[in-house]
């Protein structure tokens, strides 16, 4: 049995994730991978995340789950470490969606606890982001048949199109951004799971359908994935979009020779007036860290022993 209640904007503060470990342990240095990954997640999202009053039963959306009672402040993760099948790192979702929004309250992860420990951490932080991605909706809420509030209304939306037997994605502010970027079509061509962009449109990117295949760095988070999160309704850090370029003909590796000689003659970060808000939202928008006294982007606020460094325990 689930029941909630709205508190209201009025208790609204800014968009966070709270992750709660299920299952096998992990280690120190893996719980800071996740906490990365959900700040860096967070720092994405500028829209507040209303509080909401929860007593969701146990076993509600997964089983295993355990009861949630009491106000949600944050988006909930619940990060279950299990076995899962030989080639499944993770698999990510939403719980309950709200009304009329239906944007999640809850989301669960499972990891695969087979090979984790091998796993270095650069693939768990993209594994993981890629997860969350999934829970706020990112190729799980694109089809109407998954929007259903927890009143079991639907707005009947579908962001989803197919055309001559291929699948692309349709929704306004992503297309506008794959056009930006060169991409042609009806819409941003899609794996055939209707979920993740199309690994040979896109190659290396967060929400590729290959993006397990580029393994040992963190795939970018660009601005066809945010503005995949404007179209579910979420506002977002737009300078918090990582250096991306589509793939030109059918290699991946001119891609990405482009992303690393770009880096090394990267542009300076996007500071918002007034300095960086956290350092999550640093880190995302690709500040070098620590920011020293008089640079661009240090606050005072985020420099805790006052040394004159900002975020420089990250």
């Amino acid at each position: 049995m689930l029941s909630w209640a709205l508190l209201g904007h009025a208790g609204a503060a800014g968009f966070g994730i709270e992750t709660r470990l299920l299952g096998r342990p992990l280690t120190a240095a893996q719980q800071a991978t996740v906490r990365d990954a959900a700040a860096r997640v967070s720092a994405l999202i500028t829209s507040p995340f209303v509080p909401v009053r929860v007593d969701i039963a146990a076993n509600d959306c997964d089983r295993g789950l355990p009861r949630v009672q009491g106000t949600l402040k944050k988006l909930l993760v619940f990060v279950v470490v299990k076995r899962l099948k030989d080639d499944v790192y993770a698999t990510g979702m939403p719980c309950d969606l709200r009304d009329g929004s239906y944007l999640p309250v809850y989301g669960v992860i499972d990891l695969n606890s087979d090979g984790l420990s091998d796993l270095p951490r650069e693939d768990l932080l993209d594994t993981m982001i890629h997860e969350l991605l999934h829970v706020l909706g990112v190729g799980t809420l694109w089809e109407a048949d998954y929007r259903v509030s927890v009143s079991g209304d639907t707005d009947g939306r579908t962001l989803v199109r197919r055309v001559g037997g291929a699948l692309y994605y349709t929704g306004p502010r992503a297309l506008a951004a794959y056009r930006t970027l060169g991409g042609q079509g009806p819409g941003v061509p899609l794996d055939p799971d209707a979920g993740h962009w199309s690994g040979r449109a896109v190659c290396a990117e967060i929400l590729s359908g290959d993006a397990g295949d580029f393994t040992g760095r963190v795939n970018p988070v660009s601005v066809l994935t945010l503005g995949a999160l404007e179209d579910l309704g979420y506002r977002v850090n737009r300078a918090g979009a990582g250096r991306f370029s589509l793939p030109k003909g059918s290699s991946c590796a001119a891609q990405l020779k482009g992303e690393a000689s770009g880096d090394r003659a990267r542009t300076p970060p996007v500071v918002p007036p007034g300095g960086f808000a956290s350092c999550a939202a640093a880190r995302a928008a690709g500040a070098t860290l620590p920011i020293r006294r008089g640079q661009p982007g240090y606050r005072t606020q985020l420099d805790g022993d006052r040394d004159g460094l900002a975020c420089e325990s990250g």
